[in-house]
């Protein structure tokens, strides 16, 4: 039997389950938490006492939606309650992705009882140790709360993880057994987030060899976002007079304005210049990427140039390309100490890289047509303003990734585990912003936009191809338009809701333009089944 814990290293009050855990929760900064509906009254009285707003869904998948697209958003951990645990089956794909796209996540949940199992509980596996088990290859961490004094340690424990080095879900379950009993909790051991540190003598080569390149070139990814790194990014980029190319993910992590981004995307999915510049440079930074198959074309980019690959976690370096230096750090870490050094040397080139790359950046051209192409959508949505864009990338909203982006305001996912994002992210941010979707996505999503859309603001474009086509990666490593065999039709639906449905041009742009700033608008966009995409090449 353990021995009790004198006073000064608890909390020193004496507390139920359900309060130690608000109280854990308030103390690590936590102000949103997504829930269900179906969560406790006393939990959710006892949450409200300790100033923290709940967010209440339908289901657990909703739940765990918005508080990735929130993380996202906020670049900080989204925090779900859910009880009991099992119910957070229905969203497994969601946490899948948060595992896959480094998204952080605190996951809390409970079991039934830790002292009698196996009683064929409502809810309840077969052992208490399945759900962890289930959630091992996705979650960075797991825990158990079998006592009061553990609530506080390992809530917080996980919550610094999630937060850790490369970012991800982690979890937490507490036994509901607790929420009857009373003790002292142990205070929290204030633990910060940590962060790898980069090699001095790597980031010392690292600099020898950009200032002495002809023609270095830097390749930003998520990374650059997750560390907020964008303006080391920028002042990096001048002082080498390096052109920039973004990941899907990272566009905004340099302004699409600045004379130095040659584009986003990498091989066939690059853009013209950026791939020109590429195949030319001597040395080339990859900064915080994983370059997935979806920012490459299938892996497609060809270069000779001396690679750098710098990532926060190892597993990912060496995968797709082994660099001739790898480094393992904080992609900001690594970009502070790599300026520092940077600006102590005269770098001069001979080449006008801004001017050549005005000179041949191209807009995308498409040939006539007669009806909607998903980029007369796309040249449309760029003439307005948005505070975030939330995008469910597939075949018919992939040209979206050709829309200038300014700043970090650009949230989408590239391992497409789950759809949703462009839902989600436009009912939690409640402001000025864009999500772009398609219909399959509208479909597997219409009880969240009725649960909330009289709460939401903001627009939801929904490129409807009536689901003709989808994103297919199966004749190839390159992801191309494949066909379907299937219709969707949701119209009536939709309109129950408010959406508006367009088919022209002029119409898209009056609708746009005749948003409603205090609601959420919904436009249904008619696109050609037979469209072709700026950026994809359909399958015969």
């Amino acid at each position: 039997m353990s021995q009790p814990k004198r006073k000064e290293e608890t909390v020193g009050k004496e507390m139920s389950g359900d309060e130690a855990l608000a109280f854990v929760v308030k103390e690590l900064g936590v102000n949103k938490v997504f829930t269900t509906i179906s969560l406790p009254e006393f939990l959710a009285e006892r949450f409200k006492q300790y100033g923290i707003f709940l967010d209440y869904n339908i289901s657990s998948r909703d739940a765990l939606l918005q508080s990735y697209t929130y993380a996202m958003e906020n670049n900080t951990a989204g925090v779900v309650i859910q009880v009991p645990g099992t119910s957070l089956l229905d969203g497994i794909g969601v946490i899948a992705q948060a595992f896959s796209d480094s998204v952080p996540l605190l996951i809390i949940s409970t079991i039934r009882s830790y002292r009698d199992i196996g009683r064929a509980r409502v809810g309840e596996l077969r052992t208490n140790d399945d759900l962890s088990a289930i959630l091992s290859p996705i979650t960075k961490i797991r825990e158990r709360a079998i006592s009061i004094e553990e609530i506080t340690v390992n809530v917080e424990k996980c919550y610094k993880e999630a937060l850790s080095n490369r970012m991800r879900p982690a979890y937490v379950e507490i036994a509901e057994d607790l929420f009857k009993l009373k003790a002292y909790p142990l205070s929290p051991a204030e633990q910060k987030p940590e962060k790898k540190t980069p090699d001095k003598n790597t980031v010392a080569k690292v600099a020898e060899v950009l200032a002495n390149s002809k023609l270095p070139l830097i390749i930003a990814g998520y990374g650059v976002i997750a560390s907020e790194s964008s303006k080391d990014l920028v002042e990096l980029a001048e002082i080498l007079k390096a052109p920039v190319i973004t990941t899907i993910r990272a566009k905004g992590a340099i302004p699409s304005s600045h004379p130095l981004f040659a584009g986003e995307g990498l091989g066939l999915f690059g853009t013209d210049i950026a791939n020109k510049l590429l195949s030319e440079a001597d040395s080339i930074l990859i900064l915080g990427s994983r370059l997935t198959q979806l920012s490459t074309a299938g892996w497609s980019m060809k270069f000779k140039g001396f690679t750098m690959h710098n990532n926060i976690d190892g597993e990912d370096i060496g995968k797709i390309i082994i660099p001739h230096q790898p480094i393992v750090a904080d992609t900001n870490l690594f970009l502070r100490e790599l300026l520092t050094l940077l600006k102590q040397k005269n770098i001069s080139r001979d080449i006008d890289i801004e001017k050549e790359i005005r000179i041949n950046k191209k807009l995308p051209s498409l040939k006539p047509h007669n009806n909607l192409w998903p980029y007369d959508v796309v040249r449309l949505l760029q003439q307005f303003t948005y505070d975030r864009i939330f995008v469910d990338l597939s075949a018919v909203t992939f040209d979206s990734i050709r829309m200038p982006i300014e700043r970090p305001i650009w949230f989408t996912s590239e391992s497409l585990l789950e759809k949703g994002i462009g839902i989600a992210g436009i009912i939690e941010s409640k402001t000025n912003s864009l999500g772009i979707i398609d219909i399959s996505t509208a479909e597997k999503n219409l009880s969240l936009l009725h649960y909330k859309s009289r709460e939401a603001k903001g627009t939801i474009v929904i490129f409807n191809d009536e689901a003709s086509s989808y994103l297919d990666t199966t004749k190839s490593d390159m992801p191309t338009i494949g066909r379907t065999n299937y219709v969707i039709d949701i119209d009536r639906e939709l309109e129950s809701i408010g959406a508006i449905t367009v088919d022209t041009y002029m119409d898209l742009k009056d609708a746009l333009k005749n948003r409603n700033s205090e609601r959420l608008n919904i436009i249904n966009v008619k696109i050609d089944p037979n469209y072709e995409s700026v950026v994809l090449f359909r399958t015969s």
